[in-house]
């Protein structure tokens, strides 16, 4: 019975749910739910609607306890603004950039090249100005200034690589920035540290890469590309421009940042054979300069001087001496300390305190006193203070690789045949140098450089002699028009070998490390031969940076700077002749008597300032020889039948000798025309000197 029941009432069920079903398909409730729509609308929106809840947005603080009761304190935070909401509905709308990109070069093109040379100016002075203004927040304009240095555009490149110069100069510190370590990368920093590691990256980052972009533009100059179709004036400004700013970031506070060395180069490299082309002649000058001014400046450190000198000799190899004399004088600017022996190797001694005077530390003590030495040598290398020591090493290292490129030159030239050979051209810049710097030089050195100067000296004498190997002396009708007469360079040339030999000499015999003395005959006899040639010479007493009229019978309109040194050619003669006979142990009576006989001759034809020192000198041979001297001034003694004094120009093709001039035969008949000389000052001298001789004589 029940089971029936059940049947039953399940046959309706099914009946009922398939007469439902027979109606909602038949579309009975089609019309009630279209007439509802607007109200199914509403709730459906309202059920979208993000929910509201009134949580409490205040952040509980420490309680503050009040007439024995604890209260609560609770600080309220700000709600956070709408625009959250639109930064999450942002990535939607990203999509439609690249349209607004794709019309911007529409609306460029429709501008003029006036309106685009202005944009592209204002483009760059919002970039610059915001870095300058708050580096750290706009730290990646940066980056997009750079960016714009490397454009096709040649007037975008230009506005770039200028407006990145004040940019790094106020931004770029004088120090170094180290990397970070892997430690440090990977422990945990506040928000500022953080900002500022990414600064910090981001600069030096950025600044090598424009250091690398200065390096390739600078490579393009008008000299080295005037045969090459391939490259564009474009390219050749833009070269300029590259040198000109490494310059002068070479001259702030960038010569400490990182990498100098590549920034160093940059000038250096440009520094060629003296360039024809005005605009590169004055980017030339420009670097001349800048290096000049790094080497002067850097008095107190020493490592600036290093690397300038490094990177130079390295060049200068490279290119196997083919650069300008200007070149080499760079190094006269060195800023070295005249005190300083590089053969002293050894340290200051320390003392040693005696136990008993010892001071008892604990080991507390001692690990604090260690602490506060290593603190303390932290913070000399963080304000970059020099020791005497460090300051010592920089020079030694500076001298070694200047030294070590004179030798290098000088054998060279000595092996070259060529006068106008590469080596042959840089002989007077390096004498130059070694007159200055001789007296620094290593012991090691001395023996190499003697026989170098020795070797160039001989070559300019055998250039000039009147003797040949086929006939044993020139013939009248010879083309040598040369022979026997020396040029005021090639003078020059030998007064700085003889200068920097007695220098290099000198400097070891005083100091007492030479086990033996050197008798410098050939440098002696040299300075003999050249003394008429000198007396002889318009430029006696001026030097290239004296005010003059040029020579308006020179086949060069240009007056020729081959000397960065002042001294002139009479100031080098009385230096030598002061080495000679007062400073070494070369001289003697039998060499000052021809040397006083020949400084009268040539007192007859030099200046009259040359002629006073000349005079003035004599005076000095004989206050240090006595009468050995004065028997020139007699001719009493001259009567013996030994022949006659020869000047070495009695007969053709006979050359000046110390050796043979048979001095004793000598009389100083020049004193009669100085006596009658338009000078009274070179009268008086004149005068003393032979009434000191005859009250001499006399006495006898």
């Amino acid at each position: 019975m029940g089971k029936r029941k059940s049947e039953a009432f399940d046959r309706r069920q099914k009946k009922a749910r398939s007469e439902s079903d027979e109606l909602l398909t038949g579309g009975v409730f089609i019309k009630n739910r279209h007439n509802n729509n607007s109200e199914d609308d509403t709730e459906h929106d309202y059920e979208l609607t993000p929910r509201t809840l009134n949580v409490e947005t205040g952040v509980d603080a420490l309680p503050i306890k009040r007439a024995g009761k604890v209260e609560r304190v609770v600080r309220e935070t700000k709600p956070k603004e709408e625009s959250d909401h639109e930064s999450d509905a942002e990535p939607f709308n990203e999509p439609e950039e690249p349209k607004n990109q794709d019309a911007e070069p529409d609306s460029d093109d429709e501008l003029t090249p006036m309106e685009k040379l202005q944009k592209i100016k204002a483009e760059v002075a919002q970039y610059a100005s915001s870095l300058m203004e708050d580096p750290e927040e706009n730290i990646e304009n940066l980056g997009k200034l750079r960016k714009l240095t490397e454009s096709d555009n040649i007037a975008t490149s230009q506005l770039a690589i200028l407006a990145l110069i004040p940019v790094f100069k106020s931004l770029a510190p004088a120090y170094k920035i180290r990397p970070l370590t892997e430690a440090e990368q990977r422990e945990r920093v506040g928000k500022e540290i953080a900002r500022l590691r990414k600064f910090e990256q981001n600069l030096v980052v950025n600044y090598r890469d424009y250091i690398t972009l200065l390096t390739r533009l600078a490579r393009v100059s008008a000299s080295n590309s005037q045969n090459s179709h391939k490259v564009t004036p474009q390219q050749v400004r833009l070269g300029e421009i590259a040198t000109k700013a490494a310059c002068e970031l070479c001259l702030s506070s960038l010569r400490f940042f990182n990498y100098r060395d590549e920034l160093f180069t940059i000038p250096i490299r440009r520094l060629n054979r003296k360039p024809t082309v005005a605009s590169d002649l004055e980017v030339f000058t420009r670097c001349l300069r800048a290096l000049e001014t790094l080497l002067k400046e850097d008095r107190d450190h020493g490592s600036i001087t290093f690397d300038v000198t490094r990177i130079m000799c390295k060049v200068i190899r490279d290119k196997k001496f083919r650069v300008d004399e200007a070149v080499v004088n760079v190094f006269l600017s060195l800023s070295l300390l005249d005190d300083y022996d590089p053969n002293n190797n050894k340290g200051e001694e320390v003392q040693k305190i005696k136990k008993k005077n010892r001071v008892h530390l604990s080991k507390k003590q001692k690990k604090m006193r260690k602490e506060l030495k290593e603190i303390d040598e932290e913070m000399r290398k963080a304000e970059q203070t020099v020791t005497a020591e460090e300051r010592e090493r920089f020079q030694s290292q500076t001298l070694k690789h200047v030294l070590t490129l004179y030798l290098e030159i000088l054998k060279a030239g000595s092996l070259e045949i060529d006068e106008n050979s590469t080596a042959k051209l840089l002989t007077a810049a390096v004498m130059e140098g070694l007159s200055r710097f001789g007296q620094m030089s290593n012991f090691d050195l001395l023996g190499d450089f003697l026989v170098v100067l020795k070797e160039t000296m001989s070559n300019i004498v055998q250039e000039r002699t009147l003797q040949t190997t086929n006939y044993g002396i020139v013939s009248d009708n010879d083309d040598d028009e040369s022979g026997g007469v020396f040029s005021a360079q090639d003078v020059r040339k030998l007064l700085l070998c003889i200068t920097a030999a007695f220098t290099l000499v000198l400097n070891h015999g005083e100091i007492g490390r030479l086990p033996i003395s050197f008798d410098l005959l050939t440098f002696v006899s040299t300075l003999y031969t050249v003394l008429a040639d000198i007396s002889i010479s318009p430029d006696l007493e001026f030097s290239h940076k004296s005010l003059r009229l040029a020579d308006p019978l020179s086949f060069s309109g240009e007056v020729e700077k081959p000397a960065v040194n002042v001294s002139t050619n009479a100031e080098l003669l009385l230096k030598s002749l002061d080495m000679v006979f007062f400073r070494s142990r070369n001289g003697s009576v039998a060499r000052a008597m021809p040397f006083t006989k020949r400084l009268y001759l040539a007192s007859l034809h030099a200046p009259e300032k040359t002629t006073i020192a000349s005079l003035k000198f004599v005076a000095k041979l004989i206050n240090k020889y006595g009468n050995a001297l004065k028997g020139l001034w007699s001719t009493e003694e001259n009567i013996s039948g030994e022949g006659n004094y020869i000047l070495g120009y009695e007969k053709t093709g006979m050359e000046v000798d110390l050796e043979r001039s048979n001095v004793g035969s000598a009389v100083l008949w020049e004193n009669v025309l100085l006596d009658k000389h338009y000078s009274s000052v070179i009268k008086d001298g004149s005068r003393s000197l032979m009434k000191n001789s005859k009250d001499t004589n006399a006495k006898r």
